[in-house]
């Protein structure tokens, strides 16, 4: 699929919102996200107005491409698509995804696209991590919910470092390179606010950046947070891994940098892979190289600003 991305790149097209509107709504529109490409059909008018919103500055093919993934959000029936309407998620496969009301319909989107690459990827070695790259330096951030790892990419993102992930960080097997997949940073519950605050310290429009923001769904209140322009213009500049950091976000913790050993580096990182095992042998080298040649630490803060300055300490001390 890279050979043919790369083959039509002749055919990549800048929509306006009418524009793509229209194809969400009717052939669907075919988006390209770092290495796939997946054609998006929304038959809600209010989902699509969200899509829109966050993903208009991505690539769009014009001409119809072979896709990696597919996706459809629709109401099953009449009443659920005007009475009370659901968001049904179809991905091309027999899978059954819980319906969300459709005013939640932008949640079950992202969830959709996740699902696909967390089932599907088989080409790449995939960590559950925030991933930011930086003048040569590629930052794995491995860790589970919870930990601030998506509020930290996006916050660093948003300082000048090129998003990868905040969900999948993605290590090429042959070339040992980070694969950028710069989709919509997922936010939930505080780190919400924290984010907003954060970017309205650079961007002056700065609510133009994030969808609305969804209650009650099963992780709480979740928003979307578009990457920087920046990031999605690189969505195909790949960086080798060579820090790896422990996240802890602690709010009543005193900002501190934690040395580690690198076997522990190793088996974090081995734990937030959710393809380690289907990879096998090929995993375990490409970690163990992985972390042989890179500098690991733990960071624990109780604020964002605090994440970042410990971030770049430790990146800055390693140049010095």
């Amino acid at each position: 699929m890279k050979v043919l991305s790369k083959f039509h790149k002749n055919k990549l097209a800048a929509f306006d919102d009418e524009e793509l509107d229209t194809k969400l709504s009717t052939s669907g529109a075919q988006l390209e996200i770092g290495p796939f490409t997946v054609n998006v059909k929304l038959e809600f008018k209010n989902i699509r107005d969200e899509f829109i919103k966050i993903y208009r500055e991505y690539p769009f093919y014009n001409d119809p491409v072979i896709h990696d993934n597919y996706i459809h959000i629709y109401g099953r029936n009449f009443y659920r698509k005007y009475m009370r309407p659901q968001a049904f998620v179809d991905v091309g496969m027999n899978e059954e995804f819980i319906p969300l009301p459709a005013s939640m319909g932008m949640v079950s989107l992202e969830m959709g696209l996740n699902w696909q690459v967390a089932s599907a990827c088989k080409q790449y070695l995939m960590f559950h991590a925030g991933v930011v790259a930086k003048d040569g330096v590629g930052l794995i951030m491995p860790a589970a919910s919870g930990s601030g790892k998506s509020t930290l990419a996006a916050g660093l993102s948003y300082r000048g470092w090129q998003l990868h992930s905040d969900e999948f960080g993605l290590l090429d097997l042959e070339s040992e390179e980070l694969v950028p997949y710069p989709r919509a940073v997922s936010l939930k519950n505080e780190s919400i606010p924290v984010m907003k605050n954060w970017v309205a310290q650079s961007h002056e429009n700065h609510l133009d950046y994030f969808t609305e923001e969804f209650e009650g769904t099963p992780k709480g209140t979740i928003c979307y947070m578009r990457p920087t322009t920046q990031s999605i213009n690189a969505m195909h500049e790949r960086t080798k891994p060579n820090i790896v950091i422990l996240p802890i976000f602690d709010p009543a913790s005193k900002p501190e940098i934690r040395p580690i050993t690198k076997t522990m580096a190793f088996f974090r990182t081995v734990m937030s892979s959710a393809n380690y095992g289907d990879i096998g042998a090929d995993a375990f080298h490409a970690i163990s190289n992985l972390i042989d040649n890179a500098r690991v630490c733990e960071i624990v803060y109780p604020t964002l600003d605090d994440a970042v300055k410990l971030v770049e300490e430790f990146v800055g001390d390693g140049n010095g």
